[in-house]
């Protein structure tokens, strides 16, 4: 009944396939001609079975009992079933957005999963609607900005050597393991928290317990969390090698290096952020952890180099990140955003929007997972939905304004939240409680009549 069924979601597949595209598709530079043309179904590339796998130098065996396809070259072993959602890399099961499925009386398998389990490089060209696979990887820095919600995680790839930055929420840390198994990941030369907050380190434990993992890089400052203490214990648990970084120090990855450009000794763990600048050939890439102004600010008076082609936004696009000094220093062609969709704290802020106007702006809530590719004198960006290249952030016009409103009687601003300052501090909070300060009520007016911008903690 099983295979029945599987048969009949295959079915069910061929008969929508009206709203299906045809696409190119190219391995090796090399024009893929089969005689049943890569089509996209659901917002997925799929391409004939037989022919991919060929063309992948990978060996072909097919159970007709089960359905079943599998594809091995060297120690790798892909097997994936007609109409069903989970295939498997080496036994390990994966999911699928579109399953394997019969189109014109062909089987088609989806291009991005098979060719990345064979250790491929794939590549979207949406403007043209084109595949571009690469089998040979040498001297490519690969760059991952993986969909985990309202979080950051980062795996970078360059020459058989890995580093992760972040690791998502503790909810986000079995995806997390199993994104590094299917991008190829089984060992970790760097993993780094850039500071301790949940929706970065939640999921480090996990991956810490599940990959050898070389090195360790945090921020010399600590919290009371049960997250860090759970990252701390995961370290200790498996023997892993614990370091505080400095600015200016240099670690290699592959054909990239990674500099350390600032970790601000303060009490304000968004501003302690590990900032890292990876350098690829030509290309540089800044990433910022939840780094906000102040961190900026530090940089911008070091003298050092921001400038970078890519940047990843700070603190999810926050108001409080992305100052535009910082940005007229970094002069970014790409940003990219890592937030969750319609999350409770508006990111990204339309401030923040607004101020990229100029760069191609790319967000995991829109595009999923982001990969970057860079060869050392270009780079490449695509996503794992087949979405457009991304336009210009769109900035409302303010409202047209009467030349003769009419006259009303003022109304009085009406705050939900109570306001918590200090009598010396600079910022004003909604928690009372927040970093054990001794605070007074106050509101919203008052706070911003004294110039005081919001807690990076309590208020988002």
């Amino acid at each position: 009944m099983k295979l029945k069924q599987l048969l009949c979601n295959a079915l069910s597949a061929c008969m929508l396939l009206g709203s299906a595209h045809a696409v190119d598709l190219y391995v090796d530079h090399q024009k893929l001609s089969p005689d049943a043309p890569p089509t996209i179904v659901n917002g997925r590339t799929l391409v004939p079975l037989r022919s991919i796998f060929e063309a992948l130098d990978a060996d072909v065996q097919w159970d007709a009992a089960t359905a079943t396809a599998s594809a091995s070259k060297a120690d790798t072993t892909v097997s994936i079933q007609i109409g069903s959602t989970t295939a498997a890399v080496n036994g390990a099961s994966q999911t699928l957005d579109v399953p394997a499925q019969i189109i014109g009386n062909r089987t088609f398998v989806p291009a991005r999963f098979v060719s990345e389990a064979l250790h491929a490089d794939v590549s979207w060209d949406a403007v043209t609607q084109t595949v571009y696979i690469t089998t040979d990887t040498a001297g490519i820095l690969k760059i991952y900005y993986l969909d985990v919600g309202q979080a950051d995680s980062i795996l970078l790839v360059s020459d058989g050597e890995a580093m992760l930055i972040d690791a998502g929420t503790n909810a986000a840390g079995s995806q997390v393991v199993s994104d590094l198994q299917k991008y190829g990941v089984n060992h970790l030369n760097y993993a780094v928290g850039t500071h301790p907050h949940e929706d970065h380190i939640g999921g480090l434990d996990d991956v810490i317990h599940t990959y050898p993992v070389d090195h360790v890089l945090m921020p010399g400052v600590t919290t009371t969390t049960n997250t860090f203490s759970d990252v701390l214990d995961a370290i200790e648990a498996n023997n892993v090698a614990l370091s505080v970084p400095n600015v200016g120090d240099h670690y290699q990855l592959g054909d990239a290096n990674v500099t350390v450009m600032n970790t601000l000794k303060t009490g304000d763990l968004n501003n302690a952020s590990l900032v890292l600048q990876v350098t690829h050939g030509s290309n540089r890439l800044l990433f910022t952890g939840d780094a906000e102004s102040e961190s900026e600010q530090d940089m911008l008076a070091s003298g050092t180099d921001l400038s970078s082609d890519v940047l990843k936004v700070g603190h999810h696009g926050s108001r409080t990140s992305t100052s535009d000094l910082f940005l007229q220093a970094v002069r970014p062609k790409d940003v990219i955003i890592s937030c969750g969709s319609n999350n409770p704290y508006g990111h990204p802020h339309a401030e923040t929007l607004a101020k990229l106007s100029d760069c191609n702006v790319w967000r995991t809530d829109l595009h999923g997972t982001i990969k970057l590719v860079s060869n050392g004198s270009s780079y490449t960006i695509s996503t794992e939905k087949n979405t457009a290249p991304p336009s210009k952030p769109v900035v409302p016009a303010p409202p047209a304004i009467s030349p003769t409103p009419p006259e009303v009687s003022p109304t009085p601003l009406v705050v939900s939240h109570k306001i918590y300052v200090t009598k010396t501090g600079k910022r004003y909070h909604y928690n009372p409680n927040c970093n054990n300060g001794t605070y007074y009520e106050s509101t919203l007016a008052d706070a911003r009549s004294r110039g005081l911008t919001p807690c990076s903690k309590c208020v988002r």
